[in-house]
């Protein structure tokens, strides 16, 4: 079979064979001998198919943050496009869990993901005290590569995963960091006191890095208070942290604390990004990403209004973080009804493409703001486009925002977008 495969067929001409198929496909081909893994594991190929691939959509569910006794689930899955030409879609993936597949499901917590790579706990026993032991893996659920992280060495939140890529057009995982949020008492390997003034303006973390396997501590440093009781799930973008800071008093929209968890190590300030004014005490928001721009969301009494976070504020000169990326829209008039809704997220490949939820209706709603067209999802249903396949999931939805939402919060779904190509899960060497 490997003479064969060596002397029919020319290694360019392979190549351009095989960049053209999806990447489901072309793993299974790392089998056929070992000159097609060498070619397949090689940056050649994997430029190429990368370059083939760069216009088209991957695969992504928008995840639903799950805490006790929420089990793992998503709101919207894409999937069956070119680049990797999935059955389902990514999110259906997750369960059951490889390493433990007869654990019930309300024994999985998706917490976060980045880049492809997805951060589950799990929960395989407890004590009689109900006290929880539980294990920390991260991972990409469709090619079933796993790492667990070891415990972090004190009691921590979970807060949010992030990583660091090639900076070429690869655009290749190089390394990861789970980032956990600690109780605000003193840095637990400096015993010096903290005055109690300085305690509220730090965000106080463990960080587990890929590249060291081990877990260290970080004091970042904020200008404005920093709450540990309610805080909202950050978003991330190329290794950089969003996480929303409320303001004490209801009267101010609250400002975005953002911390790069790969920028220099020396460097323990958080940059304050304000969020758009003026602010109602009524309007429903959240705050979400697509295409590498950080995105905010506010209807207010059925009028909605999209900000992008203006990345180059610093070297531009600009004084303003944000700015209007359309016009407002109605929606009362644009859908034709009494509309209450609150909006979820946006497409992660198209900015234009925004996903919200009817109070009235139970349930989800889509739309283009560039065509100001939009549809009413009353049931779990899918559709095909020239892309591939949308798949909405009312059922969670529908429990998940009942339980858990209020006016006074902002929803946050989380992007789990399969990479542009099969990388291995980055790890310290056995």
């Amino acid at each position: 079979m490997e003479a064969a495969a060596t002397t029919t067929i020319p290694e360019a001409i392979l190549v351009e064979i095989i960049v053209r198929l999806p990447l489901r496909s072309i793993a299974r081909f790392k089998s056929v001998c070992k000159q097609w893994k060498a070619l397949i594991e090689s940056s050649y190929l994997r430029r190429v198919f990368v370059s083939l691939q760069k216009q088209s959509s991957s695969s992504c569910s928008l995840m639903f943050g799950t805490d006790y006794p929420y089990p793992i689930a998503e709101a919207i899955g894409f999937h069956g496009c070119s680049t990797w030409d999935l059955p389902r879609s990514p999110g259906s993936y997750i369960m059951p869990f490889q390493r433990y597949p007869n654990l019930p499901t309300r024994s999985y917590f998706y917490r976060s993901s980045s880049n492809g790579l997805i951060w589950i706990d799990l929960f395989p026993t407890r004590t009689v005290g109900m006290t929880f032991y539980y294990k920390t893996f991260v991972g990409n659920p469709v090619s079933q590569q796993w790492v667990e992280i070891p415990p972090p060495p004190q009691e921590c939140k979970a807060t949010a995963l992030v990583t660091r890529i090639s900076v070429d057009e690869d655009g290749v995982v190089l390394s990861f960091k789970v980032v956990r949020t600690c109780d605000p008492d003193p840095d637990p390997y400096d015993q010096s006191l903290v005055p109690n003034d300085m305690g509220m303006y730090e965000w106080r973390v463990c960080v587990y890095s890929s590249e060291t396997g081990a877990w260290s501590f970080k004091r970042l440093l904020s200008s404005v208070p920093v709450q540990y009781t309610a805080y909202y799930p950050p978003v991330n973008v190329n290794g950089m942290l969003y996480r929303w800071e409320r303001i004490v008093d209801d009267s101010a929209p609250g400002s975005l604390l953002a911390y790069d968890f790969f920028g220099p190590e020396d460097h323990d300030h958080c940059q304050v990004i304000p969020l758009p004014l003026p602010y109602h005490e009524d309007v429903r928001r959240c705050l979400t990403t697509s295409g590498g721009d950080v995105i905010y969301i506010e209807i207010l009494y059925g009028r909605l209004k999209v900000w992008k976070l203006n990345n180059n504020k610093n070297d531009s000169g600009s004084s303003e973080w944000w700015h209007l990326s359309g016009e407002e829209i109605n929606l009362v008039s644009v859908v034709g009804s009494d509309f209450d809704c609150f909006p979820m997220a946006v497409n992660p490949f198209n900015a234009d493409i925004i996903y919200m939820w009817s109070v009235q209706d139970s349930c989800l709603v889509s739309g283009n703001l560039r065509t100001q067209e939009f549809v009413v999802h009353q049931e779990l249903e899918s559709w095909r486009n020239s892309e591939g396949c949308y798949s909405i999931n009312t059922y969670h939805s529908k429990g998940y925002i009942e339980d858990n939402h209020n006016i006074t919060m902002v929803l946050m779904l989380s992007q789990f977008v399969l990479p542009q190509w099969m990388d291995p899960v980055p790890c310290l060497p056995n």
